[in-house]
């Protein structure tokens, strides 16, 4: 029994021992492959990240291995074949000739002196012609005919003409002021939507500054080898570099979008590039707010003309007040007659007719313009305190905003400062890659930050100087 187990188990080793030697010499072939594929492989899993970094060096226009210049150049805008250069009272004149709006507006007054053309003239005069003619006892035409042209001319009494015609020039001098009125609104609208181009270039400025600062960063980093946690640091400053160019891009966005209002608002076409000359800066002044008040309730176009219209509207009440006395309508006729009659040769006749005015008197006409009158003074009432109100708010928010600048002025140096060194530090291994995120965002948080006050102040500027239709440093 013992022997047979022990036979059992030798062919069993025996069976066995050929797979063994055999799987051994296999792994000792392989081996060595193995341990010069494990470098190809690790290589094979890093060429992504490095061909990643190579596309962000390229879209900044940088290869591997080249120098950084000291300065990288930003990013250029798209080019077009026209460039209108413009400062910003240039761009306000333009405007005036060229916008839609005003030109339609135009038109009314146009319109209006029409009107007054039409309230000049006189009523024209009314010709007739009347026959008569007998055909028995051997008359006909030619012995018993007569011809009788006659002339009606009506006569305006109680001054209507002269109610009209003050009230047509009234009607366009309130036109006009609604004109300067229009050009008050829109020219507001037009300066803000100038400096709202140059901020948003102001923001590619700042996020292109950024960009250039953290291609360079990354571009230095490309060329050192790999060292704990650098493969790390490269991955973050690639994703900076990507956050930046995104940033840079939507600028861009912003930039067309309201470029493209500025150039509808100046009729200008959308192949033509506009080059703004006048820069988004801090201007002081002191403005003298009672004087902007009293300025703007004696003067502001809305006002003149809802003065105007009610003064039209008086007028138009002086005119209802004469329509109660009646028109006179005279009648000059002369008679051509045939040898027989019908009656005497070579007669004149003259007459006069006037309506009675019994039922209608314009009782009706009188209390609208009566009515109308008393409107045109609550209209006037409700403009001088909203006039009020406006010059006062954004007197109030010129104040907040030239504080707000102040305030900011001496961040800008320091955060500048801060981020230059945060760059040299970085570059001297001196700080991490988050303090080096937290720079840059405090700088360009900063930097947005002051370019806003300053677009705030720029835009209370302009409505102070909308609310009190009046230049703010008088």
């Amino acid at each position: 029994m013992n022997i047979e187990l022990r036979c059992g188990r030798t062919g069993t080793r025996r069976r066995i021992l050929p797979w063994v030697v055999t799987s051994a010499l296999m792994v000792a072939i392989a081996w060595p492959g193995l341990l010069v594929d494990a470098p190809a492989y690790a290589v094979d899993q890093a060429s992504p990240l490095e061909s990643w970094i190579d596309q962000i060096l390229s879209r900044a226009g940088i290869k591997r291995g080249q120098a950084s210049e000291p300065t990288p150049k930003p990013a250029p805008l798209p080019s077009y074949p026209k460039v209108l250069r413009l400062t910003l009272d240039e761009a306000m004149a333009l405007f005036i000739k060229q916008n839609l709006d005003l030109i339609i507006a135009s038109y009314g007054i146009d319109a209006a002196k029409g009107r007054q053309i039409t309230a000049r003239l006189y009523p024209n005069p009314t010709l007739s012609v009347s026959t008569l003619s007998a055909y028995t006892q051997g008359c006909n035409i030619d012995k018993c005919g007569a011809v009788a042209p006659s002339l009606t001319q009506l006569f305006e009494v109680a001054g209507r003409r002269g109610y009209r015609m003050e009230a047509a020039a009234l009607d366009t001098m309130s036109l006009e002021a609604k004109f300067e009125d229009a050009v008050r609104q829109l020219g507001f609208t037009l300066k803000e939507t100038y400096f709202r181009v140059q901020r948003q270039r102001g923001h590619l400025a700042v996020d292109q500054e950024v960009q250039s600062a953290i291609i360079k960063l990354l571009h230095g980093f490309s060329g050192e080898g790999k060292k704990g946690g650098q493969e790390f640091d490269r991955i973050r400053l690639g994703l900076m570099a990507v956050n930046a160019d995104s940033e840079v891009l939507q600028d861009m966005q912003r930039i067309e979008e309201v470029s493209g209002d500025l150039r509808m608002m100046l009729r200008i076409p959308p192949e033509v590039e506009l080059e703004l000359e006048t820069n988004l800066t801090y201007r002081a002044a002191e403005p003298n707010f009672a004087r902007l008040v009293e300025y703007a309730l004696a003067n502001r176009p809305d006002i003149r003309s809802k003065r105007l219209t009610r003064d039209k509207r008086r007028t138009e009440l002086q005119l209802a007040k004469a329509i109660r006395y009646p028109n006179v309508t005279t009648n000059l006729g002369y008679s051509v007659q045939g040898p027989q009659g019908p009656d005497n040769q070579q007669q004149w006749a003259l007459s006069l007719s006037v309506p009675l005015p019994v039922f209608n008197r314009n009782q009706g006409g009188l209390v609208e313009a009566e009515v109308a009158v008393l409107s045109g003074d609550a209209e006037i009432e409700k403009t001088e305190i909203q006039i009020q109100n406006e010059v006062a708010v954004a007197y109030r928010k010129f104040l907040h905003g030239r504080k707000l600048v102040d305030a900011m002025n001496g961040a800008l140096a320091q955060a500048s400062t801060l981020f230059s060194a945060a760059q040299q530090a970085f570059a001297r291994k001196e700080i991490g890659i988050l303090d080096l995120e937290n720079t840059r965002r405090s700088y360009a948080d900063t930097e947005e930050s002051y370019l806003e006050a300053v677009f705030g102040y720029e835009q209370n500027w302009l409505r102070l100087e909308w609310a009190s239709g009046h230049d703010i440093a008088f």
